[in-house]
């Protein structure tokens, strides 16, 4: 192949696309990334408004993923654990619900919480047990079905699947009936008994940071969008054109699909991420806290600056909460309806509440119905010279991002090599 300045254009600086230059500069293979944002990291950012640091949508980092072990820095983000477990607001109450391991304290209240039975805590413990041992690619081998059918078969209540793993996995997948793949479901609850769900010092956004440090000048080139793209090149929306010898597609999937001119369609999953200044946190403890009750429009509220503080200037708290759906209400109706349901969990206190910003994200997750595809496998080019990465073709979250980044680079390189 003729040598070019770049030998591979990577199009998207999210995870993937930032992991697969990381692992292409560790080769020395020179590269450019093409962003078409003003800022790196794909959906993962923050803000920085009046001392206050706002991750786009409620985000976290859970500590057990390999490729996030392999990549980043913990000690660099200094990371700050939430509480192990999540609080239920079920019957017009709140119950910890912990790990009994690490928080042998919240035992009774995790034993009698109105959530289902002493045999759903047993299945629970007995699944977490079974997806621990389990081989990740096996996992993703296995028969796959809705999570919601998958719950079912495995003889959990209607109680506790509606009570807390309806709002615990849709607040993950955005999926408000939980259709989503069992595997993914099954992947997710290992990787929550492995390790800690955590946040960086800085927000979310230092870690899209922190992979392209140290990368050459100019290898990353923001505010440029793509227009289309060729075996060896692509052409910006502003005419020009840049060679290489491979181009890696590192797009959200309905962007990947435009510029591969595919007809597959990509269902999407949004949210709404409301943020909140306080005096002062409503609970106690840096727990996650789940809508149970499935009544309002709240799915989940968690407290940001309870887990790390920097989130928050002194003395102030941050607030973020979850709405699945109403993407077509206004502003002021959405916030209006999440101020009252805020108001009947915490009563008076939430009149003081000042509302930051509202996040309205429509491309938040792809949908990911079964079979989904086995994200271990090693990638291969799309077509001649182009390879794609990320969650088209794949599955989304963090981890399998920079894997799916990695195994683009390991297949680019090994082309260059022939």
């Amino acid at each position: 192949m003729k040598k070019t300045d770049n030998d591979v254009i990577i199009v998207g600086a999210g995870l993937a696309g930032l992991a697969c230059a990381r692992h292409l500069a560790a080769a020395g293979i020179p590269f450019v990334i093409l962003e078409a944002d003003r800022r790196i990291g794909g959906r993962i950012k923050t803000d920085r408004v009046e001392g206050f640091l706002l991750d786009h949508g409620f985000q976290v980092l859970q500590t057990a993923y390999p490729e996030a072990r392999r990549y980043l820095d913990y000690d660099q983000l200094e990371l700050k654990p939430f509480a192990p477990g999540a609080i239920i607001r079920a019957e017009d109450k709140f119950h910890i619900i912990a790990d009994p391991r690490r928080r042998p304290q919240h035992l009774w209240s995790t034993a009698t919480a109105p959530i289902g039975t002493l045999g759903d805590r047993l299945r629970i413990i007995k699944l977490a047990s079974k997806v621990r041992r389990a081989k990740v690619a096996a996992l993703f081998q296995s028969p796959d079905m809705k999570t919601i059918d998958f719950l079912k078969s495995e003889g959990f209540s209607e109680k506790i699947i509606q009570k807390f793993f309806m709002p615990f996995f849709r607040g993950i997948s955005l999926d408000p009936e939980i259709r989503v793949s069992s595997r993914v479901f099954q992947y997710i609850l290992r990787i929550f008994a492995e390790g800690d769900v955590a946040l960086p010092a800085q927000g979310m956004g230092a870690i899209p940071e922190q992979l392209s440090e140290n990368m050459a000048d100019g290898s990353i080139r923001t505010d440029v969008k793509v227009g289309s793209l060729y075996p060896g090149k692509v052409e910006l929306t502003s005419g020009e054109i840049i060679k290489g010898r491979a181009v890696v597609l590192a797009t959200e999937g309905p962007e990947t699909a435009r510029l591969l001119g595919s007809k597959q369609t990509m269902d999407s999953r949004g949210e709404l991420c409301l943020y909140y200044a306080a005096k002062a946190a409503p609970m106690e403890q840096p727990y996650l806290i789940l809508n149970g009750d499935r009544t309002g429009w709240i799915n989940s509220l968690t407290v940001p600056s309870q887990v790390t503080p920097s989130y928050a200037p002194p003395g102030q708290a941050l607030i973020s909460v979850v709405v699945i759906g109403h993407l077509t209400s206004d502003d002021d109706t959405v916030e209006a309806a999440v101020r009252g349901q805020l108001t009947a969990w915490f009563g008076a206190q939430v009149r003081d509440w000042r509302h930051l910003k509202t996040y309205r994200i429509a491309h938040a997750l792809p949908a990911q119905p079964p079979p989904m595809p086995d994200p271990t496998v090693s990638v291969t080019p799309i077509r001649p010279g182009i390879y794609v990465c990320g969650e088209y073709g794949s599955v989304p979250g963090i981890q399998w991002a920079m894997l799916s980044g990695r195994h683009a680079a390991e297949a680019v390189i090994k082309e260059l090599e022939q």
